[in-house]
Parts: structure tokens; C-alpha cells; sequence
């Protein structure tokens, strides 16, 4: 029987080529010089307290690499007589810990929202810090992020390549951090993400008065959020019922569909808004504008880095004086403070919630909730409809106006939206041709 020849194992390019390792003359055989595939320059590494320490030489001279390996040794061993080479400062939850405490400064500075710091915090404890929390970030290198990169990749459920992509960058704002305090030299290399831009998922004008229409009839109707076992005995994925349609199972919760809903579903459609701001929206946001145009003006609090004012379309101010009106009608406030949808609940993340709510239980009553390519439909797909009827359905529209009319970038519109239309959908534009100041060339015909 032939014998199975052995597999080579590769070496990371990171690693010290064989043959290059040589001890520093006069000094402990533990500092040594060497040199990488990664770098053009010769290394030093030094082990003290239980730890590697690693440093680029910045030359390929060795006589200069020496030189420089005796001032990292002296700097080694200074650190270590006043009592400042603290090994466990550099652990990759020891910068995580620092660098969400520096993002709770600029929370407090209104430099960064409480629910970007509140996201980063949890994916980090979620996902990152169980993987790597417990290893100096200087011995962490692009083999490592590879095997995290992988581990995210295969997990159950499956992670969208966007999800993957907010964790990966999420890992390296926490090196730049480290950089930034001087914990270390460089910045491993990243592996690259793969995968295609997701279109946003939006609603045809049929689902968008399907949507409108039901929400009307469903106001009032309670649901409740069960689990059930399979024949096995495992909990399922939760599912909707009628109030006391069902009663096995698990009872996670109830929902009733409020007149907020069907409000939301013609505000958010018409005025380009997040869900972050429903939560936040206060009447000191808004302003009415009755002109040659009829509009409003909505200022709320700054999302994903953008505070710009931004305009609605007419039938936005329709849904905002019903509501209000509605409102003043139950007794609830509507001063300039108070908040335009649930002014009742204080609390705005649970405001949202019940929104949220109350949106999956009609994507599950009309079975909208995934599109025809299989994306998902949430709350934020009324945001994105928005976009994409301006685009179908609006005239000469300018996407740089467009973008800063909903708080995002030119990038985002043509990546996530426009990449949706087809030339059908503008054919009027497509064979349009100047009437005035410029003579129409003459096109043969066919």
C-alpha cells in the first residue's frame, strides 16, 4: 500500500523565515532578530513577563536592525524596573473596555449616538470578545482574523455578508484604537469580506395600498407570538395567532395593531424617515410649510453621522395633523416636547418596539414579509419604498439632492436603490431628447 504523503504545512507570512532568526550580540538569547515575508524589514522579539513582545526594526540594514533591537531591549527592561510593562492592558478586551469608555465620552459630547456605542458593545461581547478577548492584541494577526472571519461565516443561523462585514470592521476600529495609544506598531492585514450589495427590500405600489387597507381593518385585533415543539420536542421558530386561535405551545407575548400603525406605514413612505427617527421625533422637529409646495421640514436628532433638515412629501403632513389631532383627542401631550407618534410612553425604545411589533404582525397577515429576491421587509423597507418611488416615479431627479434629502450618500442610492430599477421603469427619459438650445441630432430609424 502506497504511503500517503504528508501535507506541507504552510507558513503565515507573518511568521520568521527559517534560517533568519540570529540573538542580538551581548545580550540574552531570547532578543532576537529575524525577518518576515510580510515586511521588507528586519524584527525584534523579545520574551518578559510571559509574554512575546514584537517591534519592525523600520530597516533592512541589519547593522541599523541591532542597533534599534538593543533600544527595544533597554525599553523592555525600563518598563519593567518601574513597574509600567503592565502585559494585561494590551488583552483585546483590555482596549475593547477603553475604547467603548472613549465612546461614552463622545456620547456625552454628542459626537456619537447612544445606540451606535450600545451596538458595538453587544457585538463585541456577542461574537469577538469570547474569541479573542483573552489575547494580547500584539500577538493577533491576519491568521487569527481569518479563523474569526470563518467561525462568523459558518455560523447557524447563517450571518449576512453585511453582518459579517459590521463585525470585521467593528474588530478593526478596536486596532486603530490600539494604534492610536500607541499598544501597537502596525495594523495586521484584514481578510476582505466578500459578497454582493443587497438591494433594499421595498413594496410595489399594490402591496403599499394592501399594506395601508389591512392595517385599517386590523386596528383593534389582537395577536399573540407562540412557539410550539415539533415531534422531537424542540422549540420551533415563533409564529402569529389570533388571540386564542392557539393555545399550545409557549406564549412569548400579545400585540394589538393601534390607528399608529396605518400612520406610520403613509408617514415613513413619504417622508424618507428611519425608524430611529419615529422614535425620536418630537413636534419642535417639525414644521409645516404651506406654500406653491406643501410640506414638512423635519429637523431630528443626527443618525448614522448626518443632522441636515431634510423635506416630506404632501401626504406626510396629512398623516402628521391627524395624528396630532388623534392625540389632543385621548389627552395626551403635544407640545413642542413631546414625542409625535406614542407620545404616551416614555420610554422610546419600547415606543419602537411596539411598532416594530405591530409591522411584523401584517407582514405575517398578508405574507409580505419576505420580497420576490428573499429580502427581508421590516419597518426600514417603508424608508427605502420612499426612496425608490422617487425614483420610479419622479421627475428629473437628482440623486445628490436625493441623498441629502434622506441623510445618506450619493454611494448608497445607486448601490442599494438604483441598482433595482430596470430601463423599462424610466423609458419616458430614456427616449426623451432636448427641445430647447441645443439641436436634437437626428437619429436614423430602424
Amino acid at each position: 500500500m502506497a504511503e500517503v504523503p504528508k501535507v506541507a504545512k504552510v507558513r503565515h507570512r507573518t511568521h520568521p523565515i527559517p534560517g533568519t532568526l540570529s540573538p542580538v550580540p551581548g545580550y540574552p538569547k531570547k532578543l532576537t532578530l529575524y525577518r518576515i515575508d510580510a515586511s521588507p524589514y528586519f524584527w525584534v522579539r523579545y520574551y518578559a513577563d510571559g509574554k512575546i513582545f514584537r517591534r519592525s526594526t523600520k530597516t533592512d540594514i541589519k547593522r541599523e536592525a541591532i542597533s534599534a533591537a538593543k533600544q527595544f531591549f533597554n525599553d523592555i527592561t525600563a518598563r519593567q524596573i518601574n513597574g509600567t510593562l503592565d502585559t494585561k492592558r494590551t488583552t483585546f478586551a483590555a482596549i475593547c473596555d477603553a475604547m467603548l469608555n472613549s465612546m461614552d465620552a463622545r456620547v456625552a459630547r454628542d459626537d456619537l449616538t447612544k445606540e451606535t456605542k450600545t451596538i458595538s458593545a453587544y457585538r463585541l461581547r456577542k461574537e469577538i470578545l469570547p474569541k479573542l478577548g483573552e489575547r494580547d492584541i500584539t500577538n493577533i494577526h491576519y491568521e487569527d482574523l481569518e479563523e474569526l472571519l470563518d467561525g462568523l461565516s459558518h455560523q447557524t443561523p447563517k450571518l449576512s455578508s453585511s453582518t459579517i462585514s459590521s463585525y470585521m470592521k467593528l474588530v478593526r476600529q478596536v486596532f486603530n484604537y490600539a494604534y492610536k495609544r500607541r499598544e501597537i506598531i502596525n495594523i495586521p492585514h484584514f481578510p476582505i469580506v466578500g459578497g454582493k450589495h443587497q438591494p433594499r427590500g421595498y413594496f410595489t405600489t399594490r402591496e403599499y395600498r394592501q399594506m395601508w387597507s389591512r392595517a385599517r381593518k386590523l386596528i383593534g385585533k389582537r395577536f399573540e407570538y407562540r412557539v410550539l415543539k415539533d415531534t422531537l420536542g424542540h422549540e420551533t421558530k415563533g409564529t402569529f395567532y389570533p388571540e386564542g386561535a392557539c393555545r399550545e405551545g409557549r406564549l412569548i407575548r400579545k400585540t394589538t395593531i393601534t390607528r399608529e400603525l396605518v400612520e406610520l406605514i403613509v408617514f415613513s413612505t413619504n417622508s424618507y424617515v428611519r425608524p430611529t427617527d419615529i422614535k425620536n421625533l418630537q413636534h419642535k422637529h417639525v414644521t409645516v410649510v404651506r406654500g406653491e409646495r406643501t410640506y414638512l421640514v423635519l429637523n431630528p436628532p443626527e443618525t448614522k453621522g448626518h443632522d441636515d433638515p431634510f423635506v416630506t412629501m404632501k401626504q406626510a403632513v396629512d398623516v402628521y395633523e391627524r395624528l396630532t389631532a388623534y392625540n389632543q383627542s385621548l389627552g395626551r401631550d403635544t407640545s413642542a416636547e413631546a414625542f409625535v407618534f406614542f407620545p404616551n410612553y416614555t420610554k422610546r425604545d419600547y415606543a419602537l418596539k411596539e411598532l416594530e411589533r405591530q409591522f411584523a404582525v401584517l407582514m405575517w397577515n398578508l405574507n409580505l414579509g419576505r420580497g420576490p429576491k428573499g429580502e427581508e421587509r421590516t419597518m426600514y423597507s417603508l424608508r427605502h419604498t420612499c426612496f425608490m418611488y422617487t425614483l420610479l416615479f419622479g421627475d428629473k431627479v437628482d440623486l445628490i439632492t436625493l441623498a441629502r434629502n434622506g441623510r445618506t450618500s450619493p454611494e448608497m442610492i445607486n448601490e442599494h436603490y438604483a441598482s433595482q430599477l430596470k430601463g423599462e421603469d424610466n423609458v419616458d427619459m430614456l427616449q426623451s431628447r432636448r427641445r430647447k438650445g441645443r439641436r436634437t441630432p437626428v437619429i436614423p430609424q430602424v
